[in-house]
């Protein structure tokens, strides 16, 4: 049987997880960089230009990724402001018979306190049918029977 999971500290715990990927994705994207600034101009002409356009779309690459785990911690910021509601909405803890749902941040399956919490945003299928429903009420997803537990 699931245990009750503490929202504040759920959000907490990812908000510390995205500080760490964003940490992660700057230092890649600096060594990323480094490598760009310290490519000499060679006069191998063609070989040189690829590389350093390989080198440049993997720096965009990581700067996406970074601007994406950026927005994700101010989504954090934003979930942590919202009150909780008697029904499930944008920023819920969601207990159902078949496990934990978040709904609003788009990490997929996390584990927090031994318990498997799947993280969804808000316009993603699941959030939709769970959407406006309460404590009691029940929901068909995926051909199974889902009822609601509980609502954080």
């Amino acid at each position: 049987m699931e245990k009750d999971i503490n929202k504040a500290d759920f959000l907490n715990a990812m908000h510390e997880s995205i500080r760490l990927r964003i940490s992660e994705a700057s230092l890649i994207l600096d060594g990323i960089q480094e490598s760009i600034d310290s490519e000499t101009h060679s006069t191998a002409g063609d070989k040189h230009d690829t590389s350093r356009e390989l080198m440049q779309q993997e720096r965009n690459k990581a700067a996406q990724n970074l601007q994406n785990q950026m927005s994700l911690d101010g989504l954090v910021l934003k979930l942590k402001m919202i009150a909780v509601s008697s029904d499930v909405s944008f920023g819920s803890l969601v207990l159902t018979n078949v496990g934990w749902f978040f709904i609003g941040l788009p990490l997929g399956r996390i584990r927090f306190e031994d318990e498997d919490i799947l993280c969804v945003s808000g316009n993603a299928p699941a959030a939709k049918l769970l959407e406006s429903q309460s404590v009691g009420s029940s929901i068909i997803m995926n051909g199974k029977n889902i009822q609601i537990l509980g609502i954080t």
